[in-house]
C-alpha cells in the first residue's frame, strides 16, 4: 500500500486533486491506517490485560519454583535423586488441576499453593530414604519461609553451621563440661537475638541447674 501510494504520488501529474485514483489510493491508506491503530490499540490492552490476570498468579508460580528447587537441590545428598523438569511440571499441573474450586480468587490461590506443597512434597518422598525425608522437610520449610521474609537467615546458618569464625571465643567458658566449641556458639549465638542472649545469661546464673540437664 505504501509502495502503491509513493508511486502514485511520484507519477502524478497536473493538479493532484484531479488524480482520482490517487485520491483512492489516499484515502484507503488512511482507513487501513486508523485500522490499523485500532488493532495496536486493542492488541495492547489484550496486552495489559494478560498481563494483570498472569500477575495474579505469582504467588503460586512462586511456590513452584521454591518446591522444584528444593527437589533438584536433593541431588547434592545423592545424584540418584536428580529430578528432572518435565516429571516436576507433570506433579505441577495435576496439583493445579486437582486443587479445590473458589469463586474467591485468594481462596482458590491458597488451594492451589496447598495442593502444589502437598503434591510435590508426597511425590518427593517416594523416592527418597527414609533418613532422608526429615532433611528434605526442612529444605522446603526453610526455603518457603526465607522467599516469605519470615526467617533469619543468620539464625538459619548458625542452626546448621555453629560459629564458623577462625577466632577463639571472647572468654574462656565457666566450666569444665561444656566443650570449647559449644562455649564459643553459645557466645555466639547472644550476639544474634535477645532470646538467646537471655539463655546465656541464664546459663552463666545456673551452673548447677543446667549441670542437671547436661547429664541426662
Amino acid at each position: 500500500l505504501e509502495d502503491t501510494l509513493l508511486r502514485e504520488l511520484s507519477n502524478s501529474k497536473g493538479n493532484i486533486l484531479d488524480n482520482e485514483e490517487l485520491i483512492a489510493t489516499l484515502d484507503e491508506t488512511k482507513t487501513k491506517a486508523v485500522y490499523i491503530q485500532g488493532q495496536l490499540e486493542q492488541s495492547n490492552f489484550i496486552k495489559d490485560d494478560i498481563n494483570k490476570s498472569r500477575a495474579v498468579y505469582t504467588s503460586t508460580a512462586k511456590r513452584g519454583s521454591i518446591l522444584y528447587f528444593a527437589m533438584a537441590d536433593l541431588s547434592q545428598i545423592m545424584s540418584i535423586y536428580e529430578t528432572s523438569l518435565d516429571s516436576f511440571l507433570g506433579v505441577f499441573n495435576n496439583a493445579l488441576d486437582s486443587a479445590k474450586r473458589d469463586v474467591v480468587l485468594e481462596n482458590r490461590l491458597k488451594h492451589m499453593i496447598d495442593s502444589i506443597t502437598r503434591n510435590v512434597y508426597d511425590y518427593t518422598c517416594t523416592g527418597i530414604f527414609e533418613r532422608h525425608k526429615l532433611m528434605f522437610s526442612f529444605q522446603m520449610t526453610t526455603m518457603i519461609m526465607d522467599a516469605a521474609g519470615k526467617i533469619d537467615r543468620r539464625e538459619i546458618d548458625f542452626f546448621l553451621k555453629g560459629d564458623t569464625g577462625l577466632a577463639d571465643a571472647a572468654r574462656p567458658s565457666p566450666v569444665e563440661w561444656v566443650s570449647a566449641s559449644g562455649w564459643k556458639d553459645l557466645l555466639y549465638s547472644a550476639e544474634l537475638e535477645e532470646a538467646f542472649e537471655a539463655v546465656l545469661k541464664h546459663f552463666e546464673a545456673n551452673l548447677p541447674a543446667w549441670k542437671e540437664w547436661w547429664d541426662l
